[in-house]
């Protein structure tokens, strides 16, 4: 068994590496507009819950062979952050004992970082540093040259200068972006993503992917594709809004975050059908709002004290524990996330009442979490008070 599985991982990587050698057009004059930005090209872009398995990999590259296709893998994962040091070698930020902050870093081949992104980008990469995205920068007060001290999953530490400093729209709303060869030295060596690309997407990449691979909870999406209506706040976004703490490992899944972070933003009060709830200060007005609109609209009986007191909750300081998940920390860690009907799920219009005052909802994500209600949005409590 042990020999069957080295003999896929090495696959994997010689079909990767294959793929990344693929002649990208028929001739010279098609390889020139090959060098242009991905946005002209028609994509298609395949993942799944938490990252993709081995299996659905192997699928991905057989089509792409078959298809003779542009193929790319992207990676992702959170990381700590330990320190920062300034071009004159001072220290500008350091953690305390045993904490860090928690980053959330993508990983993309050298070879195609120009299509997605500027020259001076790309250069960068090539140059094994480190990407920032604006909010980040200005959340660690990171400059161009600085030295950030960064520690994998593996508990791996690796000093890397900061390049370029770029909108997080145009990072994708990561916080940062490394090239896989720096990825790899964090522990980053799974992928979250694969990207087919070419002049047209047509229905014969579906049919591969449909007879290559046998897992059929991946999302395959092209880039008008409609998006998730319970969309989530990246990272970058919830620290700006909900505050940034350091983290301390337990146990692999459960963390602890800092007591000044904690003491000035959780608390506990006492919510209509719930009892006590302890959840970030924030969530006080959309989540009284939400329950008080659901008692003004006769459907109390669809929310279950019961299930919310034996194995729900708001505050829990955690990571996301789903299979690969890339040590990304819960939102529950925020204390912005309520899990209310742990086992029944929810009627309809009580799932419409939550996105009015600023929730996503989990039962529609690529990994449905029908328990789940996400704070997004403070400005339905906003416009709603001033009514």
């Amino acid at each position: 068994m042990y020999s069957v599985k080295r003999f896929l991982l090495l696959f994997t990587f010689l079909s990767i590496v294959f793929i990344q050698n693929i002649v990208f057009a028929d001739d010279e004059t098609d390889l020139v507009k090959k060098t242009n930005r991905i946005d002209n090209y028609e994509i298609l872009t395949i993942s799944q819950p938490g990252s993709l398995f081995y299996t659905v990999t192997n699928g991905i590259i057989k089509s792409a062979i078959n298809l003779n296709s542009n193929l790319t893998f992207i990676g992702r994962a959170n990381v700590g952050l330990e320190k920062i040091i300034d071009k004159n070698n001072v220290e500008k930020l350091t953690t305390k004992e045993d904490y860090l902050y928690s980053i959330s870093v993508k990983t993309i081949h050298n070879d195609v970082s120009n299509l997605f992104y500027s020259e001076k980008v790309s250069e960068s990469l090539l140059n094994n540093e480190i990407i920032i995205s604006q909010l980040t920068a200005n959340l660690y007060s990171l400059k161009k040259g600085d030295v950030m001290f960064l520690v994998g999953l593996g508990q791996q530490e690796l000093e890397i200068i900061v390049g370029e400093i770029i909108p997080d729209s145009e990072i994708g709303w990561f916080e940062a972006v490394v090239n896989k060869e720096m990825g790899y030295k964090l522990g980053i060596n799974r992928n979250i993503q694969a990207i087919f690309w070419g002049n047209k997407i047509t229905e014969n990449h579906l049919i591969e992917i449909y007879k290559n691979i046998t897992y059929r909870k991946i999302k395959v999406t092209g880039r008008n594709s409609t998006p998730n209506k319970n969309w989530v706040l990246p990272n970058a976004l919830v620290k700006e809004m909900f505050g940034d703490f350091q983290i301390k490992e337990r146990d692999g899944t459960w963390i602890t975050t800092e007591k000044a972070w904690r003491d000035e933003n959780i608390e506990t009060k006492n919510i209509p059908i719930l009892g006590n709830v302890t959840c970030h200060r924030l969530m006080w007005e959309p989540l009284l709002g939400a329950i008080n609109q659901i008692i003004e609209e006769g459907h109390e009986s669809g929310l279950s004290r019961e299930q919310f007191k034996s194995s729900g909750g708001c505050y829990a300081p955690r990571r996301i524990s789903r299979f690969d998940a890339g040590g990304s920390i819960s939102r529950h860690a925020w204390g912005i996330a309520i899990d209310i009907n742990t086992k029944t799920g929810y009627k309809p219009r009580i799932v419409e009442i939550f996105n009015d005052w600023g929730f996503a909802w989990g039962g529609t994500w690529t990994s449905p979490d029908a328990m789940h209600f996400e704070l997004r949005s403070l400005s339905a409590s906003i416009s709603k008070a001033n009514k």
